[in-house]
Protein backbone atom coordinates (compact mmCIF):
# COMPACT_ATOMS: atom_id res chain seq x y z
CA UNK A 1 0.00 0.00 0.00
CA UNK A 2 1.08 3.26 -0.62
CA UNK A 3 2.32 5.72 2.24
CA UNK A 4 0.67 8.88 1.18
CA UNK A 5 -0.91 10.93 4.30
CA UNK A 6 -4.52 9.51 5.20
CA UNK A 7 -5.96 13.03 6.84
CA UNK A 8 -8.39 14.08 4.70
CA UNK A 9 -8.63 17.62 6.04
CA UNK A 10 -5.20 18.42 4.57
CA UNK A 11 -6.39 17.22 1.09
CA UNK A 12 -3.38 14.94 0.46
CA UNK A 13 -4.99 11.52 -0.40
CA UNK A 14 -2.88 9.44 -2.73
CA UNK A 15 -4.96 8.75 -5.57
CA UNK A 16 -2.69 5.71 -7.07
CA UNK A 17 -3.47 3.94 -3.38
CA UNK A 18 -6.46 1.67 -4.71
CA UNK A 19 -7.39 0.61 -0.59
CA UNK A 20 -8.16 3.77 0.82
CA UNK A 21 -9.66 5.33 -2.49
CA UNK A 22 -11.94 2.18 -1.58
CA UNK A 23 -12.51 3.21 1.58
CA UNK A 24 -13.39 7.03 0.27
CA UNK A 25 -15.99 5.80 -2.13
CA UNK A 26 -17.49 3.31 -0.11
CA UNK A 27 -17.83 4.62 3.33
CA UNK A 28 -18.37 8.28 3.03
CA UNK A 29 -21.02 7.93 5.39
CA UNK A 30 -17.91 7.00 8.45
CA UNK A 31 -15.76 9.99 7.23
CA UNK A 32 -15.80 11.60 10.96
CA UNK A 33 -14.78 8.45 12.07
CA UNK A 34 -11.29 8.89 14.30
CA UNK A 35 -9.50 6.57 11.82
CA UNK A 36 -10.44 8.61 8.98
CA UNK A 37 -9.97 11.79 9.93
CA UNK A 38 -6.49 10.90 11.46
CA UNK A 39 -5.36 7.99 10.22
CA UNK A 40 -4.39 6.98 13.53
CA UNK A 41 -5.93 3.78 15.42
CA UNK A 42 -9.05 4.74 17.14
CA UNK A 43 -9.72 3.56 20.22
CA UNK A 44 -13.19 2.02 18.89
CA UNK A 45 -12.34 -1.28 17.51
CA UNK A 46 -15.30 -1.36 15.04
CA UNK A 47 -13.84 2.13 13.81
CA UNK A 48 -10.67 0.12 12.92
CA UNK A 49 -12.41 -3.22 11.52
CA UNK A 50 -14.48 -0.74 8.80
CA UNK A 51 -11.20 1.06 7.42
CA UNK A 52 -9.27 -1.64 7.43
CA UNK A 53 -11.80 -4.25 5.77
CA UNK A 54 -12.39 -1.52 2.86
CA UNK A 55 -8.54 -0.54 2.99
CA UNK A 56 -7.77 -4.21 2.04
CA UNK A 57 -10.79 -4.60 -0.19
CA UNK A 58 -11.41 -7.99 1.92
CA UNK A 59 -15.06 -8.62 0.47
CA UNK A 60 -12.54 -9.04 -3.17
CA UNK A 61 -9.36 -10.42 -1.10
CA UNK A 62 -10.35 -14.24 -0.36
CA UNK A 63 -6.08 -14.46 1.18
CA UNK A 64 -7.01 -11.69 3.93
CA UNK A 65 -7.97 -12.72 7.12
CA UNK A 66 -9.92 -11.00 9.95
CA UNK A 67 -10.34 -12.83 12.61
CA UNK A 68 -12.73 -11.97 15.48
CA UNK A 69 -11.68 -12.88 18.98
CA UNK A 70 -11.87 -12.04 22.76
CA UNK A 71 -9.13 -11.53 25.06
CA UNK A 72 -8.99 -12.65 28.60
CA UNK A 73 -8.33 -9.92 30.93
CA UNK A 74 -8.70 -10.94 34.53
CA UNK A 75 -12.20 -12.71 34.04
CA UNK A 76 -13.60 -10.04 31.82
CA UNK A 77 -13.39 -10.43 28.20
CA UNK A 78 -12.80 -7.82 25.82
CA UNK A 79 -13.14 -7.64 21.97
CA UNK A 80 -9.99 -7.64 19.60
CA UNK A 81 -9.42 -9.08 16.39
CA UNK A 82 -6.35 -9.56 14.13
CA UNK A 83 -5.08 -9.50 10.63
CA UNK A 84 -3.07 -11.06 8.32
CA UNK A 85 -2.12 -12.26 4.57
CA UNK A 86 -2.76 -16.25 4.56
CA UNK A 87 0.43 -17.45 2.82
CA UNK A 88 2.33 -14.71 3.74
CA UNK A 89 2.06 -15.05 7.60
CA UNK A 90 3.01 -18.24 9.58
CA UNK A 91 -0.56 -19.32 10.85
CA UNK A 92 0.97 -21.99 13.47
CA UNK A 93 2.49 -18.56 15.26
CA UNK A 94 -1.05 -17.03 14.98
CA UNK A 95 -2.53 -19.40 16.96
CA UNK A 96 0.52 -20.17 19.53
CA UNK A 97 2.06 -16.79 19.96
CA UNK A 98 -0.69 -14.23 19.89
CA UNK A 99 -4.20 -15.97 20.23
CA UNK A 100 -2.96 -18.50 22.83
CA UNK A 101 -1.54 -16.22 25.23
CA UNK A 102 -4.34 -13.62 25.25
CA UNK A 103 -7.09 -15.98 25.51
CA UNK A 104 -5.73 -18.22 27.81
CA UNK A 105 -6.65 -15.99 30.69
CA UNK A 106 -2.57 -14.89 31.54
CA UNK A 107 -3.15 -11.05 30.65
CA UNK A 108 -3.36 -9.12 33.94
CA UNK A 109 -3.32 -5.43 35.05
CA UNK A 110 -0.62 -5.63 37.42
CA UNK A 111 -0.05 -2.09 38.74
CA UNK A 112 -2.97 0.68 38.48
CA UNK A 113 0.11 2.75 36.42
CA UNK A 114 0.29 -0.12 33.83
CA UNK A 115 -2.38 0.34 31.19
CA UNK A 116 -4.20 -2.04 28.63
CA UNK A 117 -2.07 -1.59 26.24
CA UNK A 118 1.67 -2.04 28.02
CA UNK A 119 -0.24 -5.09 29.60
CA UNK A 120 -1.22 -6.69 26.09
CA UNK A 121 2.40 -5.81 24.74
CA UNK A 122 3.77 -7.44 27.90
CA UNK A 123 1.61 -10.70 27.20
CA UNK A 124 2.50 -11.22 23.63
CA UNK A 125 6.40 -9.73 23.54
CA UNK A 126 8.12 -13.29 24.72
CA UNK A 127 5.84 -14.91 22.15
CA UNK A 128 6.76 -13.03 19.26
CA UNK A 129 8.98 -9.88 18.29
CA UNK A 130 6.01 -7.02 17.75
CA UNK A 131 5.90 -3.51 18.01
CA UNK A 132 2.97 -0.79 18.58
CA UNK A 133 1.94 1.38 15.92
CA UNK A 134 -0.76 3.54 15.61
CA UNK A 135 -0.41 5.26 12.12
CA UNK A 136 -2.79 2.54 9.99
CA UNK A 137 -0.83 3.89 6.72
CA UNK A 138 2.14 2.18 8.51
CA UNK A 139 0.35 -0.95 9.62
CA UNK A 140 -0.90 -1.58 6.24
CA UNK A 141 2.47 -1.69 4.49
CA UNK A 142 3.58 -4.20 7.55
CA UNK A 143 0.43 -6.31 6.90
CA UNK A 144 1.39 -6.33 3.25
CA UNK A 145 5.02 -7.36 4.00
CA UNK A 146 3.91 -10.71 5.85
CA UNK A 147 3.49 -9.29 9.80
CA UNK A 148 -0.12 -9.95 11.91
CA UNK A 149 -1.99 -6.90 13.31
CA UNK A 150 -3.65 -7.17 16.58
CA UNK A 151 -5.93 -4.37 17.68
CA UNK A 152 -7.88 -4.11 21.01
CA UNK A 153 -10.64 -2.77 21.76
CA UNK A 154 -9.80 0.68 24.27
CA UNK A 155 -6.38 0.46 22.62
CA UNK A 156 -4.87 3.51 20.59
CA UNK A 157 -2.42 1.25 18.69
CA UNK A 158 -2.19 -1.96 16.67
CA UNK A 159 0.49 -4.81 18.15
CA UNK A 160 2.06 -5.70 14.84
CA UNK A 161 3.79 -8.86 15.30
CA UNK A 162 6.84 -10.14 12.87
CA UNK A 163 5.78 -13.77 12.30
CA UNK A 164 6.43 -14.03 8.18
CA UNK A 165 5.56 -17.54 6.73
CA UNK A 166 6.57 -17.34 2.98
CA UNK A 167 7.82 -20.00 1.62
CA UNK A 168 11.63 -19.71 0.45
CA UNK A 169 14.37 -21.32 -1.07
CA UNK A 170 17.19 -22.36 0.83
CA UNK A 171 21.30 -21.84 0.80
CA UNK A 172 21.91 -23.55 -2.42
CA UNK A 173 24.82 -23.75 -4.83
CA UNK A 174 25.94 -21.21 -7.37
CA UNK A 175 25.20 -21.46 -10.70
CA UNK A 176 27.00 -18.97 -12.74
CA UNK A 177 29.70 -18.51 -10.79
CA UNK A 178 30.53 -21.99 -10.02
CA UNK A 179 34.32 -23.11 -8.95
CA UNK A 180 36.02 -26.00 -8.28
CA UNK A 181 37.72 -24.78 -4.92
CA UNK A 182 36.64 -22.34 -2.55
CA UNK A 183 33.09 -22.51 -0.81
CA UNK A 184 30.37 -24.08 -2.34
CA UNK A 185 27.12 -21.27 -0.70
CA UNK A 186 24.93 -19.24 -2.80
CA UNK A 187 22.40 -16.27 -1.99
CA UNK A 188 19.10 -17.02 -1.80
CA UNK A 189 15.98 -14.74 -2.09
CA UNK A 190 15.07 -13.65 1.42
CA UNK A 191 17.71 -10.27 2.05
CA UNK A 192 17.84 -11.40 5.67
CA UNK A 193 19.36 -14.84 5.25
CA UNK A 194 21.62 -12.91 2.87
CA UNK A 195 22.60 -10.36 4.92
CA UNK A 196 23.28 -13.42 7.73
CA UNK A 197 25.66 -15.20 5.08
CA UNK A 198 27.76 -11.68 4.58
CA UNK A 199 27.85 -11.18 8.05
CA UNK A 200 29.10 -15.06 9.12
CA UNK A 201 32.26 -14.36 6.84
CA UNK A 202 33.44 -11.11 7.59
CA UNK A 203 32.00 -10.98 11.59
CA UNK A 204 32.90 -7.34 11.44
CA UNK A 205 31.15 -5.28 14.09
CA UNK A 206 31.42 -2.36 12.18
CA UNK A 207 29.84 -3.73 9.03
CA UNK A 208 26.61 -1.75 8.30
CA UNK A 209 23.24 -2.95 6.72
CA UNK A 210 21.25 0.02 5.79
CA UNK A 211 16.96 -0.83 5.19
CA UNK A 212 16.31 1.10 2.40
CA UNK A 213 12.86 0.35 1.14
CA UNK A 214 12.28 1.61 -2.71
CA UNK A 215 8.92 1.42 -4.57
CA UNK A 216 6.44 3.75 -3.81
CA UNK A 217 3.32 0.47 -3.28
CA UNK A 218 5.60 -2.41 -3.29
CA UNK A 219 8.10 -1.20 -0.72
CA UNK A 220 11.13 -4.19 -1.36
CA UNK A 221 13.09 -4.20 0.72
CA UNK A 222 17.07 -2.87 -0.20
CA UNK A 223 20.02 -3.86 2.92
CA UNK A 224 23.04 -1.01 1.85
CA UNK A 225 26.12 -2.81 3.13
CA UNK A 226 28.90 -1.63 3.42
CA UNK A 227 31.74 -1.50 6.35
CA UNK A 228 31.69 1.57 8.63
CA UNK A 229 35.66 3.06 9.11
CA UNK A 230 36.59 1.18 5.68
CA UNK A 231 34.47 2.55 2.72
CA UNK A 232 34.36 5.92 1.32
CA UNK A 233 31.96 7.87 3.08
CA UNK A 234 30.79 9.96 -0.47
CA UNK A 235 30.67 6.84 -2.09
CA UNK A 236 28.34 5.29 0.39
CA UNK A 237 26.58 9.07 0.34
CA UNK A 238 25.92 8.47 -3.17
CA UNK A 239 24.59 4.89 -3.13
CA UNK A 240 21.99 5.97 -0.57
CA UNK A 241 20.95 9.02 -2.32
CA UNK A 242 20.27 6.76 -5.67
CA UNK A 243 18.41 4.38 -3.43
CA UNK A 244 16.05 6.82 -1.98
CA UNK A 245 15.96 8.48 -5.51
CA UNK A 246 14.09 6.20 -7.17
CA UNK A 247 10.61 7.21 -7.75
CA UNK A 248 8.91 3.94 -8.93
CA UNK A 249 5.69 1.96 -7.81
CA UNK A 250 7.41 -1.63 -8.12
CA UNK A 251 10.58 -3.21 -7.76
CA UNK A 252 11.21 -7.05 -8.34
CA UNK A 253 14.52 -8.01 -8.48
CA UNK A 254 18.21 -6.26 -8.42
CA UNK A 255 18.29 -5.86 -11.79
CA UNK A 256 15.97 -3.31 -11.43
CA UNK A 257 17.65 -1.35 -8.94
CA UNK A 258 20.87 -1.69 -11.47
CA UNK A 259 18.95 0.04 -14.28
CA UNK A 260 18.07 2.80 -12.07
CA UNK A 261 21.37 3.94 -10.36
CA UNK A 262 23.70 3.13 -13.38
CA UNK A 263 25.66 6.17 -14.66
CA UNK A 264 24.99 5.66 -18.43
CA UNK A 265 21.75 3.17 -20.44
CA UNK A 266 24.07 2.57 -23.47
CA UNK A 267 27.45 2.11 -21.50
CA UNK A 268 28.89 -0.90 -23.46
CA UNK A 269 30.31 -2.55 -20.36
CA UNK A 270 29.01 -3.58 -17.07
CA UNK A 271 29.25 -0.46 -14.59
CA UNK A 272 27.99 -2.67 -11.43
CA UNK A 273 29.37 -6.03 -10.70
CA UNK A 274 26.54 -8.85 -10.24
CA UNK A 275 27.53 -11.92 -7.82
CA UNK A 276 25.43 -14.37 -6.16
CA UNK A 277 28.62 -15.58 -4.11
CA UNK A 278 28.56 -14.33 -0.18
CA UNK A 279 32.56 -15.03 -0.25
CA UNK A 280 33.08 -12.37 -3.08
CA UNK A 281 30.78 -10.12 -1.98
CA UNK A 282 32.92 -10.28 1.74
CA UNK A 283 36.04 -9.76 0.04
CA UNK A 284 34.89 -6.56 -2.06
CA UNK A 285 33.15 -4.94 1.18
CA UNK A 286 36.43 -5.02 2.87
CA UNK A 287 38.09 -3.78 -0.20
CA UNK A 288 35.91 -1.05 0.90
CA UNK A 289 33.05 -1.19 -2.01
CA UNK A 290 29.37 -1.45 -1.28
CA UNK A 291 26.89 -4.10 -1.70
CA UNK A 292 23.22 -3.70 -2.33
CA UNK A 293 21.07 -6.58 -1.36
CA UNK A 294 17.55 -6.79 -2.80
CA UNK A 295 14.39 -8.83 -1.82
CA UNK A 296 13.48 -11.60 -4.16
CA UNK A 297 16.41 -11.39 -5.90
CA UNK A 298 19.70 -13.92 -5.23
CA UNK A 299 22.09 -11.64 -7.03
CA UNK A 300 24.00 -8.94 -4.83
CA UNK A 301 25.06 -5.65 -6.49
CA UNK A 302 28.84 -4.34 -5.97
CA UNK A 303 29.56 -0.88 -6.43
CA UNK A 304 31.76 0.86 -8.07
CA UNK A 305 32.77 -1.51 -10.95
CA UNK A 306 35.97 -0.99 -12.97
CA UNK A 307 38.08 -2.74 -16.06
CA UNK A 308 39.96 -4.62 -13.47
CA UNK A 309 37.06 -6.35 -11.76
CA UNK A 310 35.57 -7.68 -14.84
CA UNK A 311 38.74 -9.97 -15.28
CA UNK A 312 38.17 -11.05 -11.79
CA UNK A 313 36.69 -14.52 -11.02
CA UNK A 314 36.16 -16.20 -8.02
CA UNK A 315 38.40 -19.33 -8.74
CA UNK A 316 41.56 -17.11 -8.65
CA UNK A 317 41.01 -16.83 -5.05
CA UNK A 318 41.17 -20.34 -4.26
CA UNK A 319 44.16 -21.75 -6.49
CA UNK A 320 47.84 -20.54 -6.75
CA UNK A 321 49.07 -17.71 -8.39
CA UNK A 322 50.80 -19.58 -10.89
CA UNK A 323 47.70 -21.13 -11.92
CA UNK A 324 45.52 -18.23 -11.12
CA UNK A 325 47.49 -16.25 -13.70
CA UNK A 326 47.49 -19.24 -16.31
CA UNK A 327 43.80 -19.08 -15.74
CA UNK A 328 43.25 -15.30 -16.42
CA UNK A 329 45.74 -15.14 -19.37
CA UNK A 330 43.15 -17.63 -21.02
CA UNK A 331 40.13 -15.89 -19.94
CA UNK A 332 41.69 -12.61 -21.41
CA UNK A 333 42.58 -14.54 -24.42
CA UNK A 334 38.77 -15.81 -24.65
CA UNK A 335 37.52 -12.13 -24.27
CA UNK A 336 40.33 -10.96 -27.15
CA UNK A 337 39.08 -13.33 -29.70
CA UNK A 338 35.20 -13.07 -28.81
CA UNK A 339 35.88 -9.25 -29.56
CA UNK A 340 38.26 -8.87 -32.20
CA UNK A 341 38.30 -12.52 -33.81
CA UNK A 342 35.35 -11.75 -36.17
CA UNK A 343 36.19 -8.26 -36.97
CA UNK A 344 40.14 -9.33 -38.14
CA UNK A 345 38.99 -11.83 -39.95
CA UNK A 346 36.57 -10.11 -42.21
CA UNK A 347 38.77 -7.06 -42.36
CA UNK A 348 41.83 -9.51 -44.03
CA UNK A 349 39.09 -11.84 -46.09
CA UNK A 350 38.02 -8.04 -47.17
CA UNK A 351 40.78 -6.02 -47.62
CA UNK A 352 43.93 -7.56 -46.77
CA UNK A 353 44.62 -10.70 -48.81
CA UNK A 354 48.61 -10.12 -48.26
CA UNK A 355 48.56 -10.79 -44.85
CA UNK A 356 48.16 -14.60 -45.03
CA UNK A 357 50.27 -16.99 -46.39
CA UNK A 358 49.26 -17.86 -50.01
CA UNK A 359 48.56 -21.48 -49.31
CA UNK A 360 46.21 -20.43 -47.01
CA UNK A 361 44.39 -17.71 -49.12
CA UNK A 362 44.26 -20.40 -52.08
CA UNK A 363 42.21 -22.62 -49.59
CA UNK A 364 39.80 -19.93 -48.23
CA UNK A 365 39.08 -18.94 -51.94
CA UNK A 366 38.92 -22.27 -53.39
CA UNK A 367 36.15 -23.26 -49.83
CA UNK A 368 34.22 -19.72 -50.85
CA UNK A 369 33.82 -20.55 -54.98
CA UNK A 370 30.14 -21.75 -54.71
CA UNK A 371 29.24 -19.60 -51.61
CA UNK A 372 25.98 -17.81 -52.98
CA UNK A 373 26.35 -14.62 -50.13
CA UNK A 374 28.84 -12.40 -48.87
CA UNK A 375 31.25 -13.31 -46.27
CA UNK A 376 29.86 -10.67 -43.98
CA UNK A 377 26.36 -11.68 -44.32
CA UNK A 378 27.56 -15.27 -43.66
CA UNK A 379 29.44 -14.25 -40.32
CA UNK A 380 26.49 -12.12 -39.14
CA UNK A 381 23.99 -15.00 -39.47
CA UNK A 382 26.31 -17.59 -38.35
CA UNK A 383 26.85 -15.70 -35.33
CA UNK A 384 22.97 -14.87 -34.93
CA UNK A 385 22.37 -18.44 -35.38
CA UNK A 386 25.10 -19.66 -32.36
CA UNK A 387 23.36 -16.77 -30.61
CA UNK A 388 20.22 -18.17 -30.98
CA UNK A 389 20.98 -21.48 -30.10
CA UNK A 390 22.73 -20.00 -26.89
CA UNK A 391 19.37 -18.35 -25.74
CA UNK A 392 17.43 -21.77 -26.75
CA UNK A 393 20.02 -23.69 -24.79
CA UNK A 394 18.62 -21.75 -22.11
CA UNK A 395 15.24 -21.35 -21.55
CA UNK A 396 14.37 -25.20 -22.30
CA UNK A 397 14.75 -27.63 -19.19
CA UNK A 398 18.95 -28.58 -17.92
CA UNK A 399 18.44 -32.13 -18.76
CA UNK A 400 17.82 -30.99 -22.68
CA UNK A 401 19.84 -28.21 -23.06
CA UNK A 402 23.60 -29.05 -22.86
CA UNK A 403 22.52 -31.44 -25.63
CA UNK A 404 20.53 -28.97 -27.65
CA UNK A 405 23.88 -27.11 -27.63
CA UNK A 406 25.98 -29.76 -28.64
CA UNK A 407 23.84 -30.94 -31.32
CA UNK A 408 22.34 -28.36 -32.59
CA UNK A 409 25.78 -26.18 -33.27
CA UNK A 410 27.36 -29.51 -34.87
CA UNK A 411 23.80 -29.84 -36.66
CA UNK A 412 23.73 -26.36 -37.91
CA UNK A 413 27.38 -26.07 -38.54
CA UNK A 414 27.40 -29.27 -40.81
CA UNK A 415 24.59 -28.49 -42.67
CA UNK A 416 25.98 -25.06 -43.34
CA UNK A 417 28.78 -25.98 -44.72
CA UNK A 418 27.39 -28.97 -46.72
CA UNK A 419 24.83 -26.56 -48.42
CA UNK A 420 26.98 -24.38 -49.74
CA UNK A 421 25.98 -21.28 -46.94
CA UNK A 422 29.01 -21.20 -45.09
CA UNK A 423 32.40 -22.19 -45.46
CA UNK A 424 34.55 -24.49 -42.86
CA UNK A 425 37.12 -21.67 -41.61
CA UNK A 426 33.52 -19.20 -40.95
CA UNK A 427 32.32 -21.95 -38.75
CA UNK A 428 35.95 -22.28 -37.21
CA UNK A 429 35.54 -18.28 -36.42
CA UNK A 430 32.31 -18.23 -35.29
CA UNK A 431 32.90 -21.24 -32.63
CA UNK A 432 36.24 -19.63 -31.37
CA UNK A 433 34.81 -16.51 -30.77
CA UNK A 434 31.30 -18.20 -29.09
CA UNK A 435 34.20 -20.09 -27.02
CA UNK A 436 36.06 -17.07 -26.03
CA UNK A 437 32.30 -14.90 -24.76
CA UNK A 438 31.70 -18.33 -22.37
CA UNK A 439 35.38 -18.06 -20.87
CA UNK A 440 34.42 -14.54 -19.49
CA UNK A 441 34.15 -14.85 -15.95
CA UNK A 442 30.78 -13.35 -15.72
CA UNK A 443 27.70 -13.97 -17.55
CA UNK A 444 27.04 -10.02 -18.06
CA UNK A 445 30.82 -9.62 -19.63
CA UNK A 446 29.86 -12.57 -21.49
CA UNK A 447 26.81 -10.87 -23.10
CA UNK A 448 28.82 -7.11 -23.45
CA UNK A 449 30.79 -9.11 -25.84
CA UNK A 450 28.90 -10.72 -28.22
CA UNK A 451 27.01 -7.20 -28.56
CA UNK A 452 30.71 -5.23 -29.07
CA UNK A 453 31.44 -7.74 -31.97
CA UNK A 454 29.26 -6.79 -34.32
CA UNK A 455 30.73 -2.98 -33.69
CA UNK A 456 34.34 -4.30 -34.68
CA UNK A 457 32.45 -6.07 -37.66
CA UNK A 458 30.92 -3.38 -38.70
CA UNK A 459 34.12 -1.10 -39.07
CA UNK A 460 35.87 -4.07 -40.61
CA UNK A 461 33.85 -4.64 -43.27
CA UNK A 462 33.73 -0.75 -43.97
CA UNK A 463 37.49 -0.22 -44.26
CA UNK A 464 39.55 -3.05 -42.94
CA UNK A 465 42.56 -2.81 -40.45
CA UNK A 466 41.84 1.00 -40.18
CA UNK A 467 38.28 0.50 -39.27
CA UNK A 468 39.18 -1.60 -36.76
CA UNK A 469 41.53 0.95 -35.51
CA UNK A 470 38.92 3.35 -35.84
CA UNK A 471 36.38 1.00 -33.75
CA UNK A 472 38.82 0.53 -31.01
CA UNK A 473 40.05 4.39 -30.72
CA UNK A 474 36.37 5.43 -30.38
CA UNK A 475 35.79 2.32 -27.37
CA UNK A 476 38.94 3.40 -25.75
CA UNK A 477 37.74 6.78 -25.72
CA UNK A 478 34.20 6.00 -24.60
CA UNK A 479 35.52 3.78 -21.82
CA UNK A 480 37.74 6.14 -20.53
CA UNK A 481 35.40 8.57 -20.34
CA UNK A 482 33.24 6.62 -17.88
CA UNK A 483 32.58 6.80 -14.58
CA UNK A 484 30.88 4.17 -12.06
CA UNK A 485 30.20 5.92 -8.93
CA UNK A 486 32.41 8.70 -9.11
CA UNK A 487 35.26 6.12 -9.87
CA UNK A 488 37.12 6.47 -13.39
CA UNK A 489 36.38 2.96 -15.46
CA UNK A 490 40.16 2.73 -16.36
CA UNK A 491 41.24 3.39 -13.25
CA UNK A 492 42.71 -0.01 -12.61
CA UNK A 493 43.74 -0.88 -16.16
CA UNK A 494 47.07 -3.01 -14.65
CA UNK A 495 45.18 -4.93 -12.42
CA UNK A 496 43.07 -7.44 -15.09
CA UNK A 497 46.42 -8.84 -16.29
CA UNK A 498 48.16 -10.15 -13.61
CA UNK A 499 46.76 -11.97 -9.88
CA UNK A 500 49.57 -10.74 -6.96
CA UNK A 501 49.86 -13.02 -3.96
CA UNK A 502 47.83 -12.62 -1.06
CA UNK A 503 50.41 -11.80 0.98
CA UNK A 504 51.50 -8.99 -1.13
CA UNK A 505 47.92 -7.56 -1.06
CA UNK A 506 48.97 -5.02 1.73
CA UNK A 507 46.70 -1.94 0.52
CA UNK A 508 42.98 -1.07 -0.68
CA UNK A 509 42.77 0.03 -4.26
CA UNK A 510 43.26 3.58 -4.83
CA UNK A 511 40.76 3.96 -6.71
CA UNK A 512 38.34 4.15 -4.36
CA UNK A 513 39.35 6.33 -2.05
CA UNK A 514 38.80 4.12 1.07
CA UNK A 515 39.36 5.60 4.86
CA UNK A 516 41.62 3.07 5.73
CA UNK A 517 43.94 2.46 3.18
CA UNK A 518 46.35 -0.79 4.56
CA UNK A 519 44.66 -4.04 5.03
CA UNK A 520 47.87 -6.10 6.34
CA UNK A 521 51.50 -4.96 7.18
CA UNK A 522 54.17 -4.99 4.95
CA UNK A 523 55.80 -8.17 6.18
CA UNK A 524 52.57 -10.19 6.79
CA UNK A 525 54.01 -13.58 6.81
CA UNK A 526 56.38 -13.39 9.85
CA UNK A 527 58.26 -16.75 9.58
CA UNK A 528 59.48 -15.50 6.38
CA UNK A 529 61.09 -12.35 8.56
CA UNK A 530 62.33 -9.53 6.20
CA UNK A 531 62.39 -11.35 2.79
Amino acid sequence: MNSGNLNPDKNNFDENNPGINSYIKNNIQNKDSFAYRTGKVSPVLKENYDFLRDAFDADKNFDIVFRMFKVNLDSEFVDAFLIFYDGLSNKEYVNRDLLAPLMSGRLKIKSPCETLEDSIHQCIISQAPNSRISQLKNIIELVGFGNCAVFVDGCSCAFVADIKGWGSRSVGTPLTEAVLSGPQEAFCETVMTNIALVRKILKDPNLIAENIPVGTVSKTPCALMYINGITNKKLVETARNRLKSIETEYIFSSADIEMFIEESTVFPLPQLLKSERPDRVAAQLSDGKVAILVQGSPFVLILPASAGDLAEASEDNYVRIAEANFMRFVRLIGCFLALFLPGIFISIALYHHESIPTDLLFAIEASREQMPFPIALELIVMLLSFELIKEASIRVPDPIGSTLGIVGGLILGQSAVSANIASPLLIIIVSLSALGAFAAPSASVSRALSVLQFWFILFGTLAGFLGLAFAIFTLAIYLASGTSFGVPYLSDIANPFFVIPIWRREKRPRNLNPQSVRKQPHISRKWKGDV
